[in-house]
């Protein structure tokens, strides 16, 4: 069989295809129609952390989180708290108590910490007051419901249910896998509920949520379509027009 011969012209054209790897067999980020990626950001088997980090805020609903990691904008924690005050021992509930700051831009809560604060006349009385005030935040009896106001409004506990209960659900291995974003119309709300008589007051409780957040304000005021825009052209990710239209819904 007799190999087939190459003009002058057309050896020229192969050898140029291959040296810079835009033939039709080309493979990977030079391949025809593609412009360059960064790696793991929708280039073929990007499985890499970066990209993990990108889907999971995908999945979490927040675009615009995704776009920051996938730019790799650094987080930083911000912190929000919901205090709740019974001013005497004869007031059983607290409700609708808000959190101490406003929202600016999209967040990803991942854990709560709460706790009870003696500010009456018994508060550090004696040596063993402290150890006692430390005891009764385990065993005071005070419960607590969980909503989301805003857009959209959800609510996570109902029902009172005991502090120390709601706290280890959202915290460590308990939630589900990487917490939950709050935008910037949405708020944590928060009901108190002494279920036994408080022994001394006034008592406050503190409950803080660690939060999570782009250490800029570029986000502030980007739409979710404009980051699932760049998501889509900077970065090659693939999203479906059901889940543009889902996100840009809320």
């Amino acid at each position: 069989m007799t190999a087939p011969s190459l003009t002058p012209e057309q050896f020229q054209e192969l050898l140029t295809t291959i040296r810079t790897g835009k033939g039709p067999m080309a493979r990977g980020l030079g391949r025809p129609g593609q412009t360059p990626k960064v790696f793991g950001f929708g280039c073929p088997g990007g499985d890499d952390v970066g990209s993990a980090l990108v889907y999971s805020m995908l999945a979490a609903g927040s675009p615009r989180l995704a776009l920051a990691r996938a730019r790799g904008v650094p987080f930083a924690p911000f912190m929000i708290n919901v205090r709740a005050i019974f001013p005497d021992t004869s007031t059983s509930v607290v409700p609708d108590v808000g959190s101490d700051v406003k929202i600016t831009q999209d967040l990803l809560v991942d854990s709560m910490v709460f706790r009870i604060q003696n500010e009456s006349t018994t508060a550090n009385q004696n040596t063993f007051q402290a150890q006692s005030d430390f005891y009764f935040g385990f065993q005071s009896g005070l419960e607590a419901t969980l909503d989301i106001q805003g857009q959209p409004r959800y609510t996570i506990a109902d029902k009172f249910m005991p502090i120390s209960t709601l706290a280890d659900m959202i915290n460590g291995n308990a939630h589900w896998p990487y917490g939950w974003v709050l935008n910037y119309q949405q708020q944590l709300f928060m009901s108190f509920n002494a279920k036994i008589q408080l022994p001394y007051a006034p008592i406050e409780v503190i409950c803080s949520f660690r939060t999570w957040s782009p250490v800029t304000q570029t986000f502030t005021t980007m739409s979710n379509r404009e980051a699932c825009t760049s998501l889509v052209n900077d970065f090659g990710i693939d999203l479906s027009d059901a889940y543009i239209a889902q996100v840009c819904s809320l």
